[in-house]
């Protein structure tokens, strides 16, 4: 017999002035878009009980600003994995 697994998904920002959804379970936290500062991000991130320094990858969905304004700082900062 399995057991399924929980999975958190989270809209942390949504919109024209950037996109962030936070997907994780008790293995593998991954940050889908980050369109959003750093700093807005690692809030919006505590606000779900998670730490930026927990997360295991980003994943992009595209190239437009409002998907990528913190990718950057997030990776510097975190040495995170960014897939495209």
């Amino acid at each position: 017999m399995s057991t399924a697994a929980s999975i958190t998904l989270c809209a942390l920002r949504s919109g024209s002035s950037g996109n962030a959804v936070y997907v994780g379970n008790e293995r593998t936290r991954l940050l889908i878009d980050a369109g959003v500062c750093a700093r807005t991000l690692e809030q919006a991130l505590g606000e779900i009980d998670v730490r930026a320094d927990q997360l295991n990858a980003m994943l992009v969905t595209h190239e437009h600003s409002d998907h990528v304004a913190g990718v950057g700082v997030m990776m510097r900062r975190y040495h995170l994995p960014l897939y495209l």
